[in-house]
């Protein structure tokens, strides 16, 4: 009889601790994003970065954000920013462009010369595919759970305009998830294109429908 109660109390439990636990990562993913939003609001405000030298800034990586990388200057740079936009937990960052936090993995986009989302280079840094003109306007990130359903359900995504959104799909789990640069972007437009409008409370282009998160 003991037994018995025990397994109820066990079926009970768990599913509880873990739904509590994916809350609660997730939550704290959509901070961490908040966080971001306004690390790269300073760090353009400030032109920490003004590769094409015409007095506007151009967004950053997190490596960058966090000091773990010198700032791009001209791909070369020495400098690191100081004092740091971002916790240091983002100077690691993977050999598939990511970070891993608390449950979650996050990957920045920034455009090349052709509008397409340009991920974060192994161990942080800027590809030298990225475009001066176009990362002053422009950067995404997305957001997604190590293991969905476990340590959450909701991949995120932010841009330059601040708003998340997010989608369920179990699709989006651990590493170098097949998350493209246009995937919570609306239709029409490449699976890569960064630069059209955000689809909220529509399909994205990955066809999962988006929905704006509450602040």
């Amino acid at each position: 009889m003991v037994l018995v109660v025990l397994a109820i109390l066990i079926t009970m439990v768990i599913p509880s601790m873990i739904a509590s636990k994916s809350e609660a990562n997730e939550t704290a993913a959509a901070t961490t994003l908040r966080n971001i939003v306004q690390a790269q609001v300073e760090f353009v405000t400030r032109k920490s970065s003004d590769q094409d030298k015409n007095g506007t800034g151009e967004y950053a990586t997190l490596a960058e954000l966090s000091g773990g990388v010198p700032i791009r200057e001209s791909l070369g740079g020495t400098k690191r920013l100081s004092p740091v936009a971002l916790v240091t937990a983002f100077q690691t960052v993977t050999a598939n462009g990511e970070v891993l936090r608390q449950g979650y993995y996050f990957r920045l986009y920034v455009p090349d010369a052709t509008g397409d989302g340009v991920r974060e280079l192994a161990g942080g840094g800027v590809d030298p595919a990225v475009d001066d003109e176009l990362a002053e306007t422009a950067w995404c990130i997305y957001a997604w759970p190590q293991r969905y359903g476990t340590t959450g359900r909701r991949t995120m995504f932010a841009n330059q305009n601040g708003d998340i959104t997010f989608t369920e799909s179990a699709t989006y789990t651990g590493a170098n998830a097949p998350i493209v640069a246009g995937a919570a972007f609306a239709a029409p437009g490449g699976a890569d294109d960064m630069l059209g409008a955000v689809a909220v409370n529509a399909a994205g282009r990955d066809g999962n429908t988006w929905k704006a998160a509450v602040r």
